[in-house]
């Protein structure tokens, strides 16, 4: 199962990267061309500066297991405030971001997390499309707690989630998805798309001892077959969905974004009593949110942004349900470094 699941993702890998990079990478037009291929009285572009940013980043990655014998089991890793710094030229973006050194919950009743989180971005005109990584080792259970009101720590239960989603924009001529998100061009008018999101997402998970601890497994009764050692999940799905800029005080915007949309799940598990894998179909919805002010030189605003990687599964007697939500607050600000100086002419006596 692991096989085939790596050869679907393979294929479909490959044609999203086949028909993004295409767009993405094509080169750019002289400067009268461009402004001919959007309509300026909507867009104004801004790909030919180099823009950075500060963003703070507050950030709710949680794992959710059902099982038959408690209502719900809440895993949350002891972090949800970073910052980070990012940068965009023409369709290529990059950032990063660490722990916010300023704010951390207690260790010694959350544990300790220490994360990775990387991402990039590619952004052209019809089509964009965005990578994730992340990794978080240390976790605590925030529901149930302990009749005391503590909460069960897990330190080496551990979590890996890659994550590539695209977007397909039909309206290029008048509406800016670089304008609302990454802020290397300007909406000067309302305006909205349709769009299609094609997404593939990877997670694993893994707990020497079981990520089910035994002091709850013995409280709740809970059966063997429910203690997971590990497991990985795949999900292909794909979102059609329509997005909406609306421009007000001129420089001021709103964007939203809704994405219903279906997803082939492939998943594979390990307990104390051997390898189990399955496949099915499930139903996502994502949402896409943003609200800025965006001039010619500087920038700031925020998102949010839900189900980007989502994955429900059924695994055993428990579902697994894993999201990351992330709010995200930012400034920057445009330089012309990369402007070609125009000669001067010498001077002749």
């Amino acid at each position: 199962m692991h096989f085939r699941a790596l050869i679907c993702a393979m294929i479909f890998v490959s044609l999203f990267v086949k028909s993004g990079i295409s767009n993405a990478v094509r080169p750019f037009p002289e400067k009268d061309s461009l402004i001919s291929s959007v309509d300026c009285n909507y867009i104004v572009d801004y790909t030919e500066r180099f823009s950075a940013r500060f963003f703070l980043l507050f950030q709710n990655a949680s794992l959710m297991i059902n099982t038959q014998d408690i209502d719900k089991i809440v895993y949350r890793p002891n972090v949800n405030v970073k910052i980070g710094l990012a940068a965009n030229w023409k369709w290529f973006g990059l950032g990063f971001s660490i722990d916010y050194p300023f704010y951390k919950r207690n260790e010694g009743k959350f544990g300790h997390t220490s994360t990775i989180d990387l991402r990039a971005t590619a952004f052209s005109r019809k089509f964009a499309a965005e990578l994730l990584f992340q990794r978080y080792p240390g976790f605590y259970i925030s529901n149930p707690e302990r009749a005391d009101g503590t909460n069960y720590i897990i330190p080496d239960m551990s979590t890996f989630s890659m994550g590539i989603a695209g977007f397909w924009i039909y309206n290029p001529l008048r509406f800016s998805i670089r304008a609302a998100f990454i802020q290397t061009e300007r909406q000067k008018k309302s305006a909205g798309s349709l769009i299609v999101r094609p997404s593939i997402n990877f997670y694993t998970i893994s707990s020497d001892n079981g990520i089910i601890p035994q002091e709850l497994i013995a409280e709740y009764d809970i059966p063997s077959s429910s203690q997971i050692i590990s497991g990985d999940f795949y999900a292909i799905g794909l979102s059609p969905g329509y997005i909406y800029t609306f421009v007000f005080l001129k420089n001021m915007y709103v964007t939203a974004a809704i994405l219903p949309g279906v997803a082939a799940q492939i998943h594979s598990y390990h307990n104390n009593k051997g390898n189990y894998s399955d496949f099915e179909f499930s139903f996502q919805l994502g949402g896409r949110f943003a609200l800025g002010y965006n001039s010619e030189a500087w920038f700031i605003g925020g998102s949010y942004q839900a189900g980007f990687n989502t994955i429900p599964d059924k695994l055993s007697n428990a579902m697994f349900n894993y999201d990351v939500a992330q709010l995200r607050v930012w400034g920057g600000v445009r330089f012309d470094i990369f402007r070609k100086k125009k000669s001067v002419p010498l001077l002749t006596k």
